[in-house]
């Protein structure tokens, strides 16, 4: 194995984990969980927490496992009086009512400050937590379980800046479309198929998330199916599927769920439309497992240009561009069809936005995984979105280029303004 195709595995190892609840929260609680580790937790009287805008607007009203409830503020007090976790996403995997209930006292005595703040990464959350004459702060930064710092009593227990590529001039943004498709074709398929694991794991959640979590919109959306409302065909069933998996996560269902680019429901998004369509083409485990695994690529590919959190909703330009250019490779499209997928993609479902993580997050994430599927076969069969026009440029490096433009330029004001709209 060569450099290259080691640190594309490694790419895709860190971005795909299990996690169980929405991905802010969970940094939150973490965040909390390390801090009080350094004091004694039954002397907290306070905690102060500061975080990004982003960390803010996506922890702010979606639900939290176990609990039937939503918060940031309970997110941090659940992280502190909980017992240790060394896997930042399952930090909310062994709640105890009686944790539940402390942490909700805690949170109502108002003994939990919450502040957004500016001038800090799109990912930054500073939990400090006080007990009688100690005081720990741990910071998290620029990647969701990333502990940047450890502070107690004034004295920095750990210094740990976070350097993208760490031991490595590898980039992916340097890599073009048509390098990664070629790679993931060669690679060993013993060494990338734990990607497969993904599938049964969120094929899980969905399953569970039918029941009727959130919104119950797969749950419903199953319903209308079967009314002859919607289409009897395995669009309409990834549809299904993808909601009902949102449904559960978003929900504050108990069900893990695989991630990718370090998001949960990107890796419903990415995993569940790439299964069904080799499940309805009857394609082998081995050109799924690649299919997966080049999605994950591409998706992070999309989020080393657009970030990974902006204003625009990253199950609609992330996503769904891995899924879609999942689908174009594995029934046998070359790097024009992969390309146009995307393309078709992004001419579409451009300007969708981020407001927030929630329940009604499950109407996005099921809009895009079904246009992911339609936007491949489309391309497979000639019909994509012209070059040069709108946010599509002369090729799909180019394309995304100018996504990551509209993320950090065009969307910034539209951020600050849902911001303003949801902390009403």
């Amino acid at each position: 194995m060569d450099d290259m195709q080691r640190e594309l595995i490694n790419i895709v190892g860190e971005d795909s984990t299990k996690a169980i609840g929405c991905t802010e929260p969970v940094a939150v609680a973490y965040a909390a969980n390390i801090a009080s580790d350094y004091i004694n937790k039954d002397e907290i009287s306070k905690i102060n927490l500061k975080v990004s805008k982003n960390i803010y607007k996506n922890g702010k009203a979606v639900k939290i496992p176990n609990t039937g409830d939503h918060g940031l503020d309970l997110a941090a007090s659940l992280g502190a009086f909980t017992s240790k976790t060394d896997k930042a996403f399952l930090v909310f995997s062994n709640l105890t009512d009686d944790q539940i209930k402390k942490s909700r006292e805690f949170v109502n005595e108002n003994k939990v400050n919450l502040n957004y703040i500016d001038d800090v990464p799109d990912i930054y959350i500073e939990a400090t937590i006080i007990a009688n004459n100690d005081q720990v702060t741990s910071i998290i930064s620029h990647s969701h379980s990333h502990i940047s710092k450890i502070i107690k009593n004034g004295n920095v227990i750990l210094d740990n800046p976070f350097i993208k590529n760490k031991n490595s001039e590898f980039s992916i943004k340097n890599m073009t479309f048509a390098d990664l498709e070629k790679i993931v074709r060669d690679m060993d398929i013993n060494e990338i198929d734990f990607v497969l694991e993904g599938v049964d794991v969120n094929l899980k959640a969905a399953e569970e998330g039918l029941k009727g979590y959130g919104m119950g919109l797969g749950k419903k959306l199953n319903e209308l199916k079967e009314n002859k409302i919607l289409p009897d065909n395995f669009v309409s069933e990834t549809r299904i599927l993808t909601a009902a998996a949102a449904d559960m996560r978003m929900g504050g269902g108990p069900f893990p769920i695989m991630t990718s680019g370090g998001s949960g429901n990107q890796g419903v998004g990415i995993i569940l439309p790439v299964y069904m369509v080799a499940k309805h083409e009857n394609l082998d485990d081995e050109i799924l497992a690649r299919g997966l695994f080049f999605a994950h690529i591409i998706n992070r590919y999309v989020k080393e240009y657009a970030g990974k959190l902006c204003g625009i909703c990253g199950c609609a330009i992330g996503a769904a561009i891995g899924s879609s250019a999942a689908i174009a490779f594995m029934l046998g499209g070359g790097q024009k069809e992969i390309a146009g997928a995307c393309t078709n993609i992004f001419a579409n479902l451009t300007g969708m936005l981020c407001d927030g993580a929630k329940e009604s997050c499950s109407m996005k994430l099921s809009t895009s995984a079904e246009e992911a599927i339609i936007a491949a076969y489309l391309s497979l069969n000639g019909v994509v979105s012209e070059a040069n026009v709108g946010v599509v440029g002369e090729n799909i490096e180019q394309t995304i280029a100018n996504i990551g433009k509209l993320s950090h330029q065009g969307f910034e004001s539209a951020d600050k303004t849902i911001l303003e709209i949801i902390d009403k």
